[in-house]
């Protein structure tokens, strides 16, 4: 059997949905900036250019935001890939990816984040018995 069939189950799932996390965030900060940047927005709502501009650059951070997410996520496969090879220093990379996309995503990395916090964890703290 495989002594890291967990962590790395754990850390599969955390990278599939964090790249699902990423995508997600990526088209709503598509559409955010494309739905506000409109000028019949402006007009119907009676909003500012300066209001527009801003909801305009917060869409564009929230864009760049999610592909840093994205990147992770596809970094927490690769993780899962080798967590097998060096237990110690991938589930440290993990625990840190994890933690890192709750600081770009925020609630969007809810089951990513936990799962890699997770898998981190107990790839430092599970001792496996080589037979």
């Amino acid at each position: 059997m495989n002594p890291r069939k967990i962590e790395f189950i754990l850390a599969l799932i955390a990278g599939i949905t964090g790249i699902i996390a990423g995508i997600t965030g990526i088209a709503s900060g598509g559409i955010l900036a494309a739905f506000f940047g409109s000028e019949e927005l402006s007009n119907a709502t009676s909003m500012t250019a300066t209001d527009s501009e801003v909801l305009v650059a917060a869409g564009g951070f929230a864009i760049i935001f999610s592909i840093i997410a994205l990147v992770l996520g596809i970094a927490l496969l690769v993780f899962a890939v080798l967590i097998k090879r060096n237990a110690k220093v991938f589930g440290i990379l993990t625990l840190v990816a994890g933690a890192v996309g709750f600081f770009l995503v925020g609630l969007l990395w809810i089951v990513p984040g936990v799962l890699a916090i997770i898998a981190g964890i107990m790839c430092l703290v599970r001792k496996v018995e080589t037979v």
